[in-house]
């Protein structure tokens, strides 16, 4: 029987650091869906003092179960998928899973998941 590995928790600004193949669980903002090619442009502006990075999520084999208000701008969502390193410029996670983040406190998530990483 195989095993699954345990996604790591990571803001969407470390995935540039994760390596490819990285099992990675993260949050967004939905920027844009791109439908020729069912993936996400996902934004989370933290830190702060830095310009919001992009994160590019396939969510090709999700579509069944992702909801149509998961791809509206402006939702927030919780992605685990795997890393992915390609030609082009940019952060590319090809999502295994994907769901509404609901009405979340950013400044706690973002505070509970630095505690998390400083804890080891």
């Amino acid at each position: 029987m195989a095993v699954s590995l345990p996604s790591k928790l990571v803001l969407l600004s470390e995935l540039v650091n994760c390596e490819r193949g990285a099992k990675v669980r993260f949050l967004g903002c939905v920027d844009e869906y791109v439908v020729r090619n069912a993936s996400l442009k996902l934004k989370h502006n933290y830190p702060p003092s830095e310009s919001p990075k992009v994160a590019n999520v396939n969510v090709e084999h999700v579509l069944e179960s992702v909801q149509r208000t998961e791809l509206d701008v402006g939702s927030w969502v919780n992605v685990i998928g795997y890393v992915e390193r390609r030609k082009d410029a940019g952060i590319f996670v090809q999502a295994i899973a994907l769901w509404d983040a609901g009405n979340i406190d950013l400044k706690t998530y973002q505070a509970a998941v630095q505690a998390r990483k400083e804890a080891g």
